[in-house]
């Protein structure tokens, strides 16, 4: 029976004897290729036709590793192969052995399209750590690429972007999760991302600065991990997924932004009903338990739509005058108001009463008695709310960051006992 010469070129290395794939003298180098691909429900259809892509895993097919790892709500490794050109064969004419690779290369992209999500929601950054976990089989040696092609708009697990993530730093977000120890060991890996932000129906598409902002966080998680982070602008498929064909992929509510204006805004209405809070406190020696105190965004500050701390160090050195004041007189009560700007009811209720709850865990920390503390959380329906939207319902965010704060004050006050009896 005849046998061709692409079945013979291209081997798994377990057959190919006792030297495991390694790279020998004058051999071309090794490439280890993880694919990490997105084919779920919002989003496009995966663009194989990329040069680059092609490139790679032409090279990978050549002499090396290659890896897929579907990216759904519970990410899983499909295949991984080593490749490797048999010793008699090596002395091949170049070109047919560049044309044989390039060939292998197609067949194992032609074969992606088949690959398609089958949990919901979508795990990007477990699929990441997917990846990197299967490089354990590429030969030693291996020059390491990820090439994702996914949207990145992930909607569970650690990194869950439903939790207005894009409102936060990326830096921040990239510290939380190497605390967690979630961020996937990226040394000496270089992940090339495609399609990035590329968001279909129903998702709502991202604007310019919210992709550059995925990005920037992406970025920031790979970097975090000792990567390197490419990330291209080839575009997508014209053609998106028909979400009802897949499971189900949540909707990302995307950050409300400023639309251009050149006219001159109206001033925003001052309350009357009840003035804004007397004394902003920030890193001051002493506490006045007879004003109202305000910790700002600015000086106790959350990642966005959570109630972590950017920064626990700074919110523990603002909070500290309050905390020996209550520890000096335990007789003291107090009422801490979580408070948000305006958006989804529900989730800022929720939101603002974790923030208040997170302000009283940290001042019990440095010694104040559980039941010196009551915490309420108002969302954006506070006394001290101020208008931080314009007439087309977008969040005006110097505005609106005056209206995320915790405010303190005396549990036995008129004010206090008028909001609790509200």
């Amino acid at each position: 029976m005849a046998i061709s010469l692409l079945s013979l070129i291209f081997l798994p290395l377990s057959q190919t004897g006792c030297n495991g794939g390694e790279q020998e003298e004058n051999e071309q180098p090794l490439v280890a290729v993880a694919i990490v691909m997105g084919n779920h429900g919002n989003a496009f259809g995966l663009n194989l036709s990329s040069p680059n892509l092609i490139a790679t895993v032409s090279d990978a097919a050549s002499n090396g590793f290659v890896s897929v790892t579907c990216c759904d709500g519970q990410p899983h490794i499909v295949s991984a192969d080593k490749y490797v050109i048999p010793p008699q064969y090596r002395q091949a004419d170049p070109a047919k052995l560049k044309a044989d690779a390039q060939q292998k290369a197609a067949n194992i992209l032609a074969g992606l399209v088949h690959i398609k999500a089958k949990n919901p929601e979508l795990d990007t950054l477990a699929a990441l750590a997917q990846a990197v976990r299967s490089f354990a089989a590429a030969p030693d040696g291996s020059q390491k690429i990820i090439y994702v092609l996914d949207s990145g708009l992930s909607t569970t697990g650690q990194l869950d972007f439903r939790k207005n993530l894009l409102d936060a730093e990326p830096g921040a977000i990239a510290d939380l999760l190497a605390e967690r120890d979630a961020v996937p060991d990226f040394t000496g890996i270089t992940v090339k991302w495609q399609q990035l932000g590329d968001a279909s129906a129903p998702q709502k598409p991202l604007s310019y600065a919210q992709a550059q902002k995925l990005g920037a966080i992406w970025t920031a998680i790979v970097e975090k991990g000792g990567g390197r982070m490419e990330i291209s602008n080839v575009p997508s498929s014209q053609t998106a997924n028909d979400a009802s064909q897949y499971p189900p992929v949540s909707i990302v509510d995307l950050p409300l932004e400023d639309p251009i204006s050149f006219e001159t805004p109206e001033p925003f209405p001052t309350p009357t009903t009840t003035p804004e809070p007397a004394v902003t406190l920030e890193q001051a020696e002493t506490f006045d338990p007879t004003e109202t105190t305000v910790f700002r965004e600015q000086l106790v500050r959350f990642i966005g739509g959570s109630a972590e701390y950017v920064d626990p160090v700074k919110a523990e050195a603002v909070l500290r005058p309050a905390a020996d004041y209550m520890t000096r007189h335990p007789e003291f009560k107090g009422l801490l108001i979580g408070t948000t700007a305006t958006g989804r009811k529900g989730f800022c209720l929720k939101l603002s009463q974790e923030r208040a709850k997170a302000v009283y865990d940290t001042l019990v920390s440095m010694g104040v008695q559980s039941g010196q503390l009551i915490t309420l959380g108002l969302g954006f329906d506070d006394p001290w709310h101020i208008a931080d939207t314009d007439s087309k319902g977008y969040l005006t965010e110097h505005l609106a960051s005056q209206n995320r704060k915790v405010v303190l004050m005396a549990a036995d006050s008129p004010e206090a006992l008028a909001i609790l009896d509200g």
